[in-house]
């Protein structure tokens, strides 16, 4: 019991602390996209799973946040992300749901850093120390908790991937239980996260080799490469939407200085109320990004760096990644897919918080105590004097920080030159301050104001009341971005009693058009001109009435739309067809369709003049028609013509096309008569399924042969034993070995 008290805590401290941001704000962990795409995403995706089941590919009545596969972010292959959906749909409050998960994720982030931490023999209370802090990092809890989950999620899935590996390295973990936890770092879909598998795999694999653990690293290499099969399973899809997403990938390297922090910004890292001046979403951010823990800098006159020297072959794999990434934080804004480089600063924190464990772990030096102290002072005054000097207006929280780091190294300081300064009392200090710098923390900043506000209504049955009216596809035209940017939150609040931003319409109930992509189609939204947040300009109000081409019904039509809600700047100057009627007008103008969609129980929106339809139906996210054409002809769907889209005519295939709009389009032959069938396989999904099972296989067979290798090994000594020579137990007890008390 007692190896279980330090983790434990650590679980225990760390839910604790991420209830303490809420005492500034009770929508932290509601900003930017967690509340226009994740927290509506996830309950959609909940539902989903409830009524048809995993894996949940794509949702062609979602448009261009429908598409899961190619988006990859949501984890739709991750065999844990299903409860977080299931977690999220089955809650009354999504803000109550969001919060829980995103504390729930930090305890599993604290945990894989304590548990790394002991894999490289730092005592448990250096290890619980560097634990209960990083969750708290300024990236970490202002950025990826507060706004991007699928960031925060790959991130508290490195430290375990990484403890995993290394123990693959070691002989001391099977390795398919590496590839396991591998696997999971992977299908979470977040390219970071997959960097990191990456950079911790590689830098292992040299650990090895300069340690002379050759069969280490040939079995962590081999593990490495039985969990790359899994990539195409994840990324392919993505890499063949490309073409036509509205996000471009842009040039291999570029540096326009967004999310990029200079080097003298990461001497804020000990400073609890340093805010750098680095651009992001909406302006220079306003909360300290590169903060990492309040005792680095103060304690570094006092550390014992002997250890690191004594280990330094063993420690390769950990200097090697602090390395990588550090000089990856501060490279520019643009590498290839990894754009906003200060989204790596958390990983260079991991590295550098595993290697102050070890450390701090051979405890604090006693001697020298009037340069050590000396040292301390100029620190602390640097980084107090760098945190006024960038905002010298901003005296309040300037001298706050100041007068809490102050007296946090003062009493820590105190306790170990005049009490008994034992391990658990310095750990309950540096704990304790921890607590202390994020309660002045939330106080003073509250919410991260350089992501994008939404406050969103989050009470489900409240949200599905109010726009209950809405029926049938719904295309909401309005823009909130200038509320968004100039309030006040109480304008902004009140704008969502008339329309929801990005996938929030999910939420309502409402079969909406409008949706959150980081994605896009491009045709798509240049037709509607759609934002990706699902706001649009008054020019996509227009288009939607119109034809696409001569001798087409409307946009509408096309989107099989029966009701529209339009922002009062948007209506300007433009007159609906006839068949469409006004029955709200005010804060929202709310149209609907008069007259009666063809094929009901289809998105086939339109078929050219001479093609019979005798019949249409849905088949989950294809279409199933029969159809006569003598002179041939084009039928259109109201469906997104995503690479993945095939169909064939009784049998035979047939080309499937896009339209101005990218709507999903057939032209059939001429002659045409017979069933016409419209299906969807996810690009590649032969080529990527196959890898994935080459990749399982692979690992069950290495798992295997370690195994029987082990047991081999183990029988001579279990032999040797047996033998007349005496075992520990029967040793005269001043002559037992000692136990290592770094296991307890």
């Amino acid at each position: 019991m007692r190896r279980l008290l330090w983790p434990v805590g650590v679980l225990v401290v760390t839910g604790l602390y991420g209830c303490l941001p809420l005492l500034g704000s009770r929508e932290v962990y509601m900003r930017g996209d967690s509340a226009a795409q994740f927290a509506p995403t996830w309950w959609q995706l909940g539902r989903t799973l409830r009524e048809s089941g995993w894996p949940i590919v794509l949702d062609p009545d979602s448009f261009t946040g429908g598409n899961y596969a190619a988006e990859a972010l949501f984890g739709i292959w991750n065999p844990l992300n299903p409860l977080i959906w299931l977690i999220t749909s089955g809650a009354s409050d999504l803000l109550v749901a969001v919060t829980a998960i995103k504390i729930g994720i930090m305890m599993a982030l604290a945990l894989g850093t304590y548990l790394l931490a002991r894999e490289y023999d730092a005592p448990p209370w250096s290890a619980a120390v560097v634990a209960t802090s990083l969750p708290f990092a300024g990236f970490t809890l202002w950025w990826d908790a507060g706004s991007w989950p699928a960031g925060l999620i790959a991130f508290a899935y490195t430290p375990w991937v990484w403890w995993a590996f290394r123990r693959t390295l070691r002989g001391t973990m099977n390795p398919f239980l590496g590839f396991v936890v591998g696997v999971l770092g992977v299908t979470q879909g977040n390219p970071y996260g997959t960097l990191a598998v990456a950079v911790v795999g590689a830098a292992l694999v040299l650990e090895g080799l300069l340690t002379r653990n050759r069969a280490g690293a040939g079995r962590l290499l081999l593990t490495g490469g039985w969990v790359a099969c899994f990539l195409p399973l994840v990324y392919l899809p993505l890499v063949r939407v490309s073409e036509l997403a509205a996000r471009s990938s842009g040039p291999l390297f570029g540096n326009n200085g967004k999310m990029r922090p200079e080097i003298g910004d990461l001497l804020g890292l000990s400073s609890p109320t340093f805010v750098p001046d680095i651009q992001a979403i909406t302006g220079v951010t306003q909360v300290p990004v590169t903060y990492f823990c309040w005792f680095l800098l103060p304690l570094l006159p006092w550390l014992k760096y002997g250890v690191l020297r004594e280990r330094l072959r063993e420690l390769t794999g950990l200097a090697t990644i602090t390395l990588l990434y550090l000089l990856m934080t501060l490279g520019p804004s643009n590498l290839w897919l990894f754009r906003w480089p200060l989204r790596l600063i958390e990983y260079f924190y991991l590295a550098l918080g595993i290697g102050l464990a070890i450390v701090l772990g051979q405890g604090l030096q006693r001697d020298r105590w009037r340069a050590r102290l000396a040292g301390t002072a100029a620190l602390v005054g640097a980084v107090s004097f760098q945190a006024w000097a960038q905002h010298p207006t901003w005296v309040a929280s300037t001298l706050g920080g100041c007068a809490v780091l102050v007296a946090l190294t003062t009493l820590l300081l105190l306790c170990h030159r005049f009490v008994s300064a034992t391990p658990v009392l310095l750990a309950a200090v540096l704990i304790a301050g921890t607590g202390v710098v994020l309660l002045g923390q939330a106080r003073i900043y509250q919410e991260n104001e350089g992501a994008r506000v939404y406050h969103v209504p989050t009470d489900v049955a409240a949200l599905q009341e109010r726009f209950g009216d809405l029926d049938g596809r719904v295309m909401q035209f309005a823009d909130l971005r200038p509320v968004q940017k100039n309030g006040p939150d109480e304008k902004l609040r009140s704008a969502w009693d008339s329309f929801l931003p990005g996938s929030m319409y999910d939420v309502a109930g409402v079969d909406a058009v409008n949706s959150y992509t980081g994605m896009g189609f491009r045709r798509f939204e240049r037709t509607l001109c759609l934002h990706y947040e699902g706001f649009t300009r008054p020019c996509g109000y227009r288009r939607v009435w119109r034809p696409l081409e001569k001798g087409q019904p409307p946009l509408a039509d096309l989107l099989k739309l029966e009701t529209v809600v339009a922002g009062p700047q948007q209506i300007v100057g433009v007159t609906p067809p006839a068949n469409w009627r006004n029955v709200e007008h005010g804060e929202r103008t709310v149209l609907v369709r008069t007259d009666q969609l063809p094929w009901p129980n289809s998105r086939l929106s339109w078929a050219e003049e001479g093609v019979t339809v005798h019949s249409a139906r849905s088949a989950g996210v294809g279409e199933e028609l029969t159809v006569e054409a003598p002179q041939g002809g084009r039928v259109t769907f109201a469906m997104l013509a995503w690479p993945g889209y095939s169909a064939t005519l009784d049998g035979e295939p047939i080309d499937v096309e896009h339209n101005e709009a990218g709507l999903l389009t057939v032209d059939l032959p001429r002659g045409a008569d017979g069933d016409l069938v419209v299906e969807y396989d996810r690009p590649g999904a032969a080529l990527a399924s196959g890898a994935a099972a080459l990749g399982g296989i692979g690992a069950l067979l290495l798992g295997g042969l370690h195994a029987v290798v082990r047991r081999r090994r183990r029988e001579p000594a279990a032999e040797v034993g047996s033998a007349e020579e005496p075992t520990a137990e029967d040793w005269p007890a001043e002559d037992r070995p000692a136990v290592d008390q770094r296991s307890l």
